[in-house]
């Protein structure tokens, strides 16, 4: 009679005010375009990414070896995500950035419309399921950028919704079969396979000790497997763990990927870190994942009510995984959630008073509520009003590469005056490596963020902090021209003193400064080949280093070589009019240009 009336409860409040739910899901939608649509910043991995992808395309091959730096060409290499290099970088011929952009809202569309699927099957009005939209998505707000994790995101729902359809609701083998296809893609994707490989094995495993048990473990609602589906889901099971070795490398790519994360790297990298680090404790990020951990638990309650093992084993599992690094708690997010919201609805629609349950599932208020916030939302992404006031989370709106935070003005410098071709050995900022490969295809960079090894990260810190021994390395290494970035150089300028920076201000003999902005620097040696360049576009003067630290030096030059003081002003203030170390110095020099 009970599970009568809930199911009644279920049907009503999914057959009421069906505009309101269209009206609902629409804001939602437009809600997740402009959330997912904002400029590449800080994300250099996408460059390397699309010149992988080149380079597959235009060869035929797949490396096995590093193309790209100079100082690594030739270590093992194992572009494992080369499937999604090779869709991106198709995908840009066609649009470019603004293509790879809409690429990715398509494909959070995609995961919100699977997420909604499974739960109209569970019966969960539009309300709550919005609701839980909503905390999803400002849940995995950093993972959003256009890279191949995004497709492991998609993939777990899409797994999700081939195992729950098969276990709650038709059992029709159809939905098994299609799983050794999905990971088949998956393996030449991204290794967020492991992660799902580990969601299917919980799976079978929750079904082989409820087919034992089945008298404690399962119930006329969700009975338990007939020994025949169980070998199928077995069989099924195994082929997907033999079409994992469907690769460029077969099983050396998961061993390759597993020695990736024992890296002393990952140390100094946020993301690797405890997600109870003191480091995210006021993060509305953290704090998101810490209600999905802790509130996870009504799970094991709805297991224990309907003898689910599969929602227990989900939760016990996932937690265990998320707590280890920050990069994981977003994969237990999109797990989670669905479970997380069927427990929660499940509780709402048990309660004695029925007032909870009506205002969520049926009534009109809520529903009106959620599309005027979620209208309010949208319409506060544009001017990042949203990103910026409301969250005080740093994310430019639009399509594009933001180049405030991206060197692009430097680049195109590197463009014009052929630097970047004539350069055969750069050390250059980790933050820019991909770019360089991918603005300049023959040309090598020193490191990028594909982490090939701890030596290179170490030895790459040695010669940027200055330390003991650096500038033999640069000899060593024959670098021709070195890059600097730091795109909030302008609210911390002290950290110029702590890299190699002031020795390059300093070696003018040795070094030559040929561009600067408020974010980046680009010093190129006192060569033949640079001397042109040198001739025409060195700052003897002006720089980001003497503006803040050696102001006298700037003073000098002013009294003793105005000629040359004016040129390097008035060519800045054209580079960056709106520039903040120049306008400084503009608004000290009163002086006609």
């Amino acid at each position: 009679m009970a599970k009568q009336k809930e199911k009644s409860e279920q049907t009503k409040a999914q057959k009421q005010n069906p505009a309101f739910d269209y009206l609902l899901l629409a804001a939602f939608a437009a809600f997740i375009v402009f959330f997912t649509t904002f400029k590449i910043s800080g994300d250099d991995d996408v460059f390397w990414h699309l010149a992988t992808g080149k380079h597959i395309m235009e060869t035929g091959h797949i490396p096995s070896q590093d193309i790209f730096g100079f100082v690594t060409q030739g270590q093992e290499w194992m572009p494992f995500e080369w499937g999604w290099d090779v869709i991106t970088y198709n995908i840009f011929k066609i649009g470019g950035y603004n293509a790879i952009s809409i690429f990715r809202t398509i494909i959070f569309l995609l995961m919100f419309f699977i997420y909604y699927i499974i739960l109209r099957k569970f019966k969960v009005s539009a309300s709550l399921s919005i609701l839980m939209f909503i905390l999803i998505a400002f849940g995995i707000i950093d993972r959003l950028t256009p890279r191949p994790h995004i497709m492991s995101l998609l993939f777990f729902v899409l797994l999700l919704y081939l195992i729950i359809s098969f276990r709650y609701f038709e059992r029709k083998n159809i939905y098994l079969y299609f799983i050794p296809a999905l990971f088949l893609l998956w393996a030449n994707i991204h290794m967020g396979i492991i992660a799902g490989m580990f969601l299917l094995g919980i799976y079978v495993c929750s079904e082989i000790i409820t087919f034992f048990q089945s008298r404690k473990l399962s119930s006329k609602e969700v009975p338990s497997l007939d020994k025949k589906q169980l070998i199928t889901l077995i069989g099924i099971f195994a082929a997907s763990l033999l079409v994992m070795l469907l690769n460029p490398n077969g099983f050396a790519t998961y061993v390759y990927a597993y020695s990736h994360t024992k890296m002393k790297l990952l140390e100094t990298i946020n993301e690797w870190r405890s997600p109870f680090d003191t480091m995210f404790a006021s993060g509305f990020v953290g704090n998101i994942y810490k209600v999905f951990l802790f509130s996870g638990a009504l799970t094991l309650y709805y297991a224990i009510k309907k003898k689910d093992l599969f929602f227990a084993l989900v939760y016990a599992g996932f937690v265990i995984y998320s707590v280890r690094a920050v990069r994981f708690t977003v994969d237990y997010i999109v797990i989670i959630a669905i479970f997380l919201t069927v427990a929660i609805n499940f509780i709402i629609i048990n309660l004695k008073g029925k007032g909870l349950s009506n205002f969520l599932n049926s009534s009109p208020v809520l529903k009106v509520i959620l599309s005027i916030l979620l209208i309010l939302m949208t319409s506060a992404i544009p001017s990042d009003n949203l990103y910026l006031k409301t969250l005080e989370y740093y994310r430019v709106s639009g399509f594009g590469i933001n180049s405030e935070f991206i060197p692009m003005q430097m680049i195109d410098f590197m463009k014009e005056t052929k630097i970047g071709e004539a350069g055969e050995k750069p050390f250059n900022h980790f933050g820019m490596g991909g770019l360089l490969i991918w603005s300049f295809p023959n040309s090598k960079n020193f490191i990028d963020s594909r982490n090939l090894n701890d030596n290179i990260f170490f030895e790459y810190n040695s010669i940027l902090e200055a330390q003991s021994g650096f500038e033999k390395k640069l000899n060593d290494y024959g670098i021709d021209y070195i890059t600097f970035l730091d795109p909030d150089l302008v609210r911390r300028p002290g950290v110029m003193k702590k890299t190699i920076i002031p020795y390059l201000v300093s070696k003018s003999d040795e070094w030559k400064l040929v561009f600067w902005d408020d974010k980046s620097f680009l010093f190129v040696r006192n060569i033949p080949k640079f001397k042109e360049v040198i001739d025409k576009y060195e700052f003897k003067v002006i720089n980001p280093y003497n503006i803040v630290f050696q102001p006298q030096a700037i003073e000098s030059g002013f009294r003793n070589n105005l000629e040359q003081f004016k040129k390097e002003l008035n060519r800045q203030r054209t580079l960056e009019p709106n520039g903040l170390f120049i306008n400084s110095v503009l608004s000290k020099y009163q002086i006609k240009l």
